[in-house]
């Protein structure tokens, strides 16, 4: 034994490179470097690409974990509200309890998302507003303004006019959008609003969704 081991030290011998687990005979070959230089892990031999993969991924500390597409911070929110006065802020769960087609990590509550991770998060925020007849909003329609708050302090906002309908035409809906990536720390907030101007009270069928995506 003290002389193969003196052997593989001497003559550079890699009697250990195929690494396998009740395996005879391993095909993989697993390479470890601890030292902190180039290619530190690699895997040789894999199979193919398959459908429902797992990836792996590092912590802040090093430790190795799977992830799949349950895991990965990702929701999508939508519902509609009523917005009885002009000119003042809503938040899209004022009137009505927000819809959750999904939620991975329990991240999003009433219209606040809060990361559990720090990390880039691709955000969507997409309000849809109703045309209204020349009778109301003085014949001239509405400003609509959507608004991304970042942790209760910076704000985003986009904007656009919401015209009555055409002589002759129907109604149909107008929307505004904000796309955006995000840098949050652990336990940041974004919270989600809506406001009207130059409307009548009481505009009723507006619409909205939300879609977060951690990038990292």
């Amino acid at each position: 034994m003290k002389k193969l081991y003196l052997s593989s030290i001497f003559l550079g011998l890699n009697l250990c490179a195929q690494v396998g687990v009740n395996t005879n005979q391993p095909t993989n070959m697993l390479h470890i470097r601890g030292n902190g230089g180039a290619d530190p892990f690699r895997v040789e031999g894999l199979q193919q690409n398959q459908s429902n993969l797992e990836t792996l991924v590092s912590t802040s500390t090093g430790v190795i974990k799977r992830q799949n597409f349950n895991t990965v911070s990702a929701i999508r929110v939508s519902g509609n509200l009523t917005m009885a006065i002009n000119n003042i802020f809503y938040n899209t769960n004022a009137t009505n309890t927000p819809v959750e087609e999904f939620d991975n990590l329990n991240e999003f509550n009433g219209n606040v998302f809060t990361a559990s991770q720090a990390g880039l998060y691709w955000v969507a925020f997409t309000v849809t507003y109703p045309q209204r007849s020349s009778a109301s909003d003085s014949g001239d329609g509405y400003l609509a303004y959507a608004s991304i708050t970042k942790s209760g302090s910076s704000q985003l906002y986009n904007n656009t006019k919401i015209y009555n309908p055409e002589s002759g035409l129907s109604a149909a809906n107008q929307y505004v959008r904000i796309k955006d990536v995000y840098k949050l720390n652990a336990g940041q907030t974004l919270s989600f609003q809506t406001l009207i101007y130059g409307s009548t009270n009481n505009l009723s069928g507006v619409t909205y969704k939300i879609n977060i995506v951690r990038m990292d």
